[in-house]
């Protein structure tokens, strides 16, 4: 007796590009081979159309419970699948400008210090 049962998983997709993030529950229906890559979920869910789509362009656009994984990827029954949006700003830049604000501020301190003792000084 052949068994061609169809079997399938339950994902979330978390559709970050929007304000507010979009969250929805699909059901993946698997092949034969009883394993989904990331694509054929996003291809099923009609997240995506084609194995070029813009989303697999650039790496870390998609992920899995925050780790950016490629199409090829497999997804698991309970995964939560998230689009991200694009990152406007360098989280470095953003930490190495905060770190010289705060050097900044602590050499104006210790300038404004050492004023202060050399004007006591000369009276």
């Amino acid at each position: 007796m052949e068994n061609n049962q169809r079997s399938s998983i339950l994902v979330e997709l978390c559709d970050a590009r929007q304000i507010p993030p979009l969250i929805s529950q699909h059901q993946i229906v698997l092949s034969n081979h009883q394993v989904c890559s990331l694509y054929e979920a996003l291809f099923q869910m009609k997240v995506v159309l084609s194995s070029d789509d813009p989303l697999f362009l650039k790496k870390g656009q998609v992920g899995v419970f925050g780790i950016p994984l490629s199409p090829q990827d497999i997804v698991y029954d309970g995964d939560r699948i998230e689009l991200y949006r694009p990152i406007l700003i360098d989280p470095k830049k953003i930490r190495r400008k905060k770190a010289n604000q705060n050097k900044d501020a602590e050499l104006k301190t210790k300038a404004k210090i050492r004023k202060e003792r050399k004007v006591s000084r000369d009276f």
